[in-house]
C-alpha cells in the first residue's frame, strides 16, 4: 500500500511540475520534494527521470483519460452524438485538471525523443481509433468510420494543444459544428 501510495504521490508531482514549467524543468530532485519523498524514492520506483516519464504517460492514460473516454464510445450512438461526447468529456478533464492535459501534450511532444513514450501513446491511440472506429461502423461504411475516427482525434489533439497554449475552450455551438463536420 505504502509503495502504491508513494508511487502516486511522485506521478501526481511530475504532473504539477510538468503543467508549470515543461518537461525540461522536470527533475526528480524537485519531484521528490513536491512529492514529499525521499530522493531514493524516485529512482526506486522508476531509476531515472525518463523512467520516470515512461510510466507517467501509462499513469495519466490509465487513471484520467481512458477510464472517462472508453465509457462512451457506444455503437448504439449516432456518430455527431458519440463525437460530442467524446469532445465535451475531453473537455470537462481539460477543465477539472488542465495539468493532466497539458502534461500529456508535453509527454507526445517528448515522444519524438523518447522511443518508449511514443509507443506507449501511439499504441493506446491506435487502440482508441479502433474502438470509435467499431463504435463507428454500426451507422457508417468501415472507411467511411476509420476516417472519421481519424480526423476526431486529431482535432481534439489540435484543440487540447491549442487550449493548452491560449486557455480558451470551445463554446457549444463550434462543438455542434464540429460533430456535424466530422460525423
Amino acid at each position: 500500500m505504502r509503495g502504491q501510495e508513494t508511487r502516486e504521490k511522485i506521478m501526481e508531482a511530475a504532473i504539477r511540475v510538468i503543467a508549470e514549467e515543461t518537461i525540461e524543468g522536470l527533475s526528480t530532485r524537485k519531484v521528490s520534494g513536491i512529492a514529499e519523498v525521499n530522493l531514493a524514492a524516485i529512482h526506486y520506483h522508476h531509476r531515472s527521470k525518463d523512467g520516470m516519464l515512461i510510466d507517467l504517460s501509462r499513469y495519466i492514460l490509465n487513471n484520467y483519460v481512458l477510464p472517462r473516454l472508453e465509457p462512451l464510445i457506444d455503437a448504439g450512438k449516432q456518430p455527431a452524438d458519440l463525437i460530442k461526447d467524446l469532445y465535451n468529456e475531453v473537455l470537462k478533464i481539460y477543465s477539472e485538471r488542465s495539468d493532466i492535459m497539458i502534461s500529456l501534450v508535453y509527454l507526445w511532444l517528448h515522444g519524438m525523443k523518447n522511443k518508449r513514450i511514443r509507443e506507449i501513446l501511439i499504441n493506446a491511440r491506435a487502440d482508441f481509433y479502433d474502438r470509435v472506429e467499431r463504435a463507428l461502423g454500426s451507422s457508417m461504411s468501415t472507411r467511411r468510420a476509420a476516417k472519421v475516427s481519424r480526423r476526431m482525434l486529431t482535432y481534439i489533439a489540435g484543440k487540447i494543444m491549442e487550449m493548452s497554449v491560449d486557455g480558451e475552450t470551445p463554446d457549444e455551438r463550434e462543438i455542434e459544428d464540429m460533430a456535424k463536420l466530422l460525423s
